[in-house]
């Protein structure tokens, strides 16, 4: 009854739904990460391998460095150099997200299976680091192969 009309400005003449002012935000808000992105889903995953390989082998991986990067950079040396690359006299190992998370030839397509993707190598990194086998590093973790 005493509600002024209001005429749109600019950036408001765009037709809504019904007429109505434009959505509003979640309840969460703008600055909540998605739990799912690839690239946390990568480093939850490959942290997770990391720290237990640490905490078996403490005395061997004492300042070794194990970091994430997005792609290949060329440095470094490993007998798989898409996955990661090590640095034996820095002391590095560095983990390829978008390589290890493309790869293809899974055997069954889902979260599961690319998480112990991920964990695979991460071992292998560890191992090819280390000088050791992936059945010396963590026995009786691949006697179903």
């Amino acid at each position: 009854m005493f509600r002024r009309e209001r005429k749109p400005s600019a950036p408001e003449r765009v037709q809504r739904r019904h007429g109505r002012r434009s959505m509003r935000s979640s309840l969460t808000g703008p600055g909540l990460a998605d739990p799912n992105a690839r690239a946390l889903r990568f480093e939850i995953d490959a942290r997770g391998a990391v720290e237990l390989l640490q905490s078996q082998f403490p005395d061997e991986l004492r300042g070794v460095q194990i970091g994430f990067q997005t792609a290949p950079t060329g440095r470094g040396e490993s007998r798989f150099p898409l996955f990661y690359s090590i640095d034996r006299g820095a002391r590095t190992i560095i983990m390829y997200r978008m390589p290890i998370q493309r790869a293809r030839g899974l055997h069954v397509e889902d979260d599961e299976h690319r998480r112990y993707f991920v964990e695979h190598c991460v071992y292998q990194a560890v191992c090819e680091y280390l000088g050791r086998e992936p059945w010396e590093l963590l026995p009786g973790r691949f006697d179903h192969y």
